[in-house]
């Protein structure tokens, strides 16, 4: 089975300014795949570092000729793009299943499979296990109705599959699957925040919150549950990052890094891999005063 996953055409966000970020959430969900089934043939299509626009995209699709297509969804200013992408996917073949999530089609299923035909399954919340089974069922022809965190369409009506159970241990998870974009890391950059010699990635630390802030969606999207990864995990995908690929700037994508993984852990675990000298990492934190 041929899976590919697609980083769509899109506009950046003017507020960061100059900068090109890996697909770190498809590269992610691509390294657990392979982690889980290497018969699969997996792709991952970063348009934005290829610089291709909907026509190159749909020649990929058509040159690749997968069996499903994954676009990149994190939020809701990015549904547009997914659903373009889904369409032209439909357009190569009618019968390329197209799967979407993240928080916007995690919150929207019913009304994004009314609204949009062209969407087939709608991934809710994290999408590791979830997308693991749902490629083994459609590889194995089974119905999907025992596909837990799932919403499809099923003689005309929409349903509902269960929640799925969070993964508990993070640190299992592998590192993302930078190796399918390695042709297009030294074009990753954020200028803003380092140039672009730099090489820039991504890191996971932790995911969640277990605050209740009207204005943020986060929480609700994992079940108001705060899970992290041990320092030494965190610094073992620095390492990975730098050794490999040449990556500097690192940036903890973390909502609430404070939670729980102490700085000093993380700083003392990088010292003893002799990085601290070399790499530059940035997180996002409240400060807080008793």
């Amino acid at each position: 089975m041929r899976i590919l996953f697609v980083e769509p055409p899109k506009d950046f966000w003017f507020v960061m300014g100059e900068y090109l970020p890996p697909p770190v959430g498809i590269l992610a969900l691509a390294a657990y795949l392979e982690s889980r089934n290497d018969k699969l043939d997996v792709e991952v299509l970063d348009c934005q570092a290829e610089r291709l626009d909907w026509d190159g995209l749909r020649s990929r699709i058509e040159s690749f000729r997968p069996d499903i297509v994954c676009p990149s969804g994190l939020a809701t200013c990015n549904a547009y793009a997914v659903v373009r992408t889904v369409e032209t996917a439909k357009k190569v073949d009618l019968g390329i299943v197209t799967v979407v999530g993240g928080q916007h089609f995690t919150a929207t299923a019913e009304d994004s499979l009314r609204t949009y035909p062209e969407i087939d399954v709608v991934v809710r919340g994290e999408g590791e296990e979830t997308l693991s089974e749902l490629v083994r069922t459609l590889s194995e022809r089974k119905p999907l109705t025992n596909v837990k965190g799932i919403s499809f369409r099923q003689d005309g009506k929409t349903i509902h599959n269960p929640d799925r159970s969070l993964i508990e241990n993070l640190d299992d998870l592998p590192f993302p699957g930078y190796h399918f974009v390695a042709k297009n890391m030294r074009r990753y950059h954020f200028t803003m925040m380092a140039g672009p010699e730099m090489g820039y990635a991504l890191i996971e630390g932790a995911r969640g919150c277990t605050h209740r802030c009207t204005f943020c969606s986060q929480w609700k999207h994992w079940n108001g549950r705060w899970r992290f990864k041990s320092a030494k995990r965190i610094a073992d995908e620095m390492e990975y990052c730098y050794t490999e690929y040449g990556s500097k700037f690192l940036w903890l994508t973390d909502d609430n890094f404070g939670l729980g993984v102490r700085t000093e852990d993380l700083s003392n675990e990088i010292t003893k891999k002799g990085i601290a000298d070399d790499i530059t990492w940035f997180v996002q934190a409240s400060a807080m005063t008793s």
